[in-house]
């Protein structure tokens, strides 16, 4: 008897991991890029649902496509930055539906030049 609890406490506790998708570039701060500020506070999502274990449609929710909901909002923008990632979900056993939620601000990268100063050039707080 002991064995089967043991297999059903650790049938309980197991769990999966499941890929989100990649992103291109992370970074910590994107205080030192040049960004023109487009969208702030956009919303992208990504969901899959069933309905009594039926999926609607095939795959997980995917980063990439909730990413990809707040780019196609201005043509211009190239980075989504201070993103937030959430996972959501609804389970009734009846109608499940999973997503994965970016919000973030929606910018475009500008080039930057850095100029070398010429020798013996410097500044001194004149």
């Amino acid at each position: 008897m002991t064995r089967v609890a043991v297999v059903a406490l650790g049938v309980a506790l197991s769990g999966c991991a499941t890929s989100l998708g990649t992103i291109g570039v992370a970074v910590p701060d994107a205080e030192p890029m040049g960004l023109k500020m487009l969208r702030p506070a956009a919303t992208g999502r990504s969901c899959r649902a069933s309905v009594l274990g039926l999926p609607l449609a095939d795959g997980e929710p995917r980063l990439q496509d909730a990413l990809g909901e707040i780019l196609a909002l201005d043509a211009e923008g190239n980075v989504v930055v201070n993103a937030e990632v959430r996972w959501r979900r609804v389970v009734t056993g009846i109608y499940n539906r999973r997503c994965v939620e970016v919000q973030g601000d929606l910018a475009r990268t500008l080039s930057t030049v850095t100029l070398p100063m010429p020798p013996g050039h410097h500044h001194e707080g004149h």
